[in-house]
C-alpha cells in the first residue's frame, strides 16, 4: 500500500501537525506501508521534490514553493503542478489530506486525484467563533470546497470525541467519521547528556511549569502569567509568535520577569532538555482553536503532568483526565490556576504520582505505533470499500 499525505508544513517546521505527520510516516513505514508526503516550503528551506535522505522512510518528499501566506494558509501556486507531479512519480494507492490547508483542494480538481481514493484528517476546524476575525472572514469562500472535499471522502479521521461531537463542518458527515486519536515517537523525546542541565532554569528550589507553543493569543500565556504572579512558581515559555513582545511586557508590569524565560522557538534537543527538567507542563488555551495539545502528549511520553483549561468540545481535556493524569482549571480565570499551581507547589509528591500515570496513559492509548495501526486500518478500509 502507497499512501500520499498532502499537509501544510512538514519537519523540522515547528508545529503539532508537523511533529505528528513525521512520526507516523515513520512509524507506518516500518509497518510496511510506503509514505509520500508533499507539504509546502516555509523559511529558507528548499523547495521542489527533494532526495529525502534526511527522512529515509519515505519513498517520496515534495515542498512545493510557497510566494506568502494569508491568514495562515500559505499561498502556492505551483501546488497544483506538485500534486500532479507527485501522482505520477509515486502513484499512491490512496491521498491522506490533513486538514486545515485549502491546497487539498486542488485533489477535487485534479483528474487524477479523483481516480483514486482519500481520506480526510481533521486536524482542526477552519473556522468558528474562536477564531481570528480575518478566518472568519474568509471562510465563506472556504466551506463549499471544504464540504466538496468532505463528500468526496471515504473516511475522516478525527483526533477525539469531542471534537467530533462539537465540530459543525462535520455534522453531515458523522457517519464517515472514525476516532483515531494523535500519537508521538517517544525516543524522539530523549534528552541527550550534553543539553540536560537547561540553563532556561534559573532556580534550584522553585516548581519549574514548562509552557510550548506558539505565542498568539487562543494560548492563553498571558492568563498564566498572570496566575504566576501570585505563586512562587519559576515559568518558561518556549515559542515563537506575535504576542511575545506583550507578553513579554505583561511579565514586567507584573515583576515577576526575573522567574520567567522566553528563550523562542527552542531545538529539539532544548525541548527535550526542559522536558525533563520541569516539574509540570501546562497550556491554559482558551478556545477550540486547541483542538489537541501536541506539547501536552509530549510530556505525557516522558512522565510529566499536566494543568489544562477545561475547553468545551476541544481534545485537550480529553487527553488529560482530571485529577488522574493530570488537572483542569476554568479557561482564563488566572485565580483558578494559581490556586491549582499553589497547592502542587505544596504537595510535590502528587506531581510525580500523576506523571507516572501520564506516562501509562501515554503509553495505553497515545504511541505512535498502535496509533499508526489503527490509522493503517482506516486508509486499508478506505481503499477496499
Amino acid at each position: 500500500m502507497k499512501i500520499l499525505h498532502i499537509g501544510k508544513y512538514f519537519h523540522p517546521s515547528c508545529g503539532g501537525i508537523e511533529t505528528v505527520l513525521m512520526d507516523l510516516t515513520r512509524a507506518s513505514r516500518r509497518a510496511g506501508v510506503e509514505q509520500g508526503v508533499l507539504v509546502h516550503q516555509q523559511g529558507k528551506e528548499n523547495a521542489g521534490a527533494i532526495d529525502a535522505g534526511q527522512f529515509p522512510f519515505l519513498q517520496y518528499f515534495c515542498r512545493a514553493k510557497t510566494v506568502g501566506s494569508l491568514s495562515y494558509a500559505p499561498l502556492s501556486p505551483g501546488f497544483p503542478l506538485e500534486l500532479t507531479r507527485a501522482l505520477q512519480s509515486f502513484q499512491p494507492d490512496l491521498l491522506d489530506l490533513h486538514m486545515p490547508n485549502p491546497s487539498v483542494f486542488w485533489a477535487l480538481l485534479n483528474r487524477q486525484a479523483r481516480k483514486i481514493p482519500w481520506i480526510v484528517h481533521w486536524h482542526s476546524d477552519a473556522s468558528g467563533p474562536e477564531f481570528a476575525s480575518s478566518v472568519r472572514l474568509l471562510y465563506p469562500l472556504y466551506q463549499p470546497f471544504e464540504q466538496w472535499l468532505l463528500a468526496h471522502a471515504r473516511r475522516i479521521i478525527v483526533t477525539s470525541p469531542p471534537y467530533l461531537e462539537h465540530s459543525r463542518a462535520l455534522r453531515k458527515w458523522r457517519d464517515k467519521c472514525e476516532i483515531v486519536p494523535l500519537g508521538l515517537e517517544p525516543d524522539r523525546l530523549a534528552c541527550p547528556p550534553a543539553v540536560k542541565n537547561s540553563p532556561a532554569w534559573q532556580y534550584g528550589d522553585r516548581l519549574r511549569i514548562l509552557a510550548v507553543g506558539r505565542l498568539t493569543p487562543y494560548k492563553g500565556f498571558d492568563v498564566l502569567l498572570r496566575a504566576l504572579a501570585h505563586t512562587e512558581a519559576e515559568l518558561v515559555i518556549a515559542g515563537a509568535g506575535a504576542e511575545k513582545t506583550h507578553l513579554r511586557r505583561l511579565a514586567r508590569d507584573l515583576q515577576i520577569s526575573e522567574r520567567v524565560s522566553f528563550p523562542g522557538a527552542v531545538s529539539d534537543a532544548v525541548r527535550n532538555a526542559l522536558l525533563e527538567s520541569c516539574d509540570l507542563l501546562c497550556l491554559p488555551s482558551q478556545t477550540r482553536a486547541e483542538a489537541f495539545g501536541i506539547s501536552v502528549l509530549e510530556g505525557m511520553a516522558v512522565g510529566k503532568p499536566a494543568v489544562v483549561s477545561n475547553i468545551q468540545g476541544s481534545g485537550l481535556p480529553w487527553l488529560v483526565n482530571d485529577g488522574l493524569t493530570g488537572w483542569h482549571v476554568r479557561p482564563g480565570d488566572s485565580d483558578d490556576l494559581a490556586d491549582r499551581i499553589k497547592a502542587l507547589d505544596r504537595d510535590r509528591g502528587v506531581i510525580v504520582a500523576m506523571g507516572a500515570r501520564a506516562r501509562q496513559r501515554f503509553e495505553d492509548h497515545f504511541h505512535i505505533d498502535p496509533v499508526s495501526a489503527q490509522t493503517i486500518s482506516v486508509q486499508r478500509a478506505a481503499i477496499d470499500s
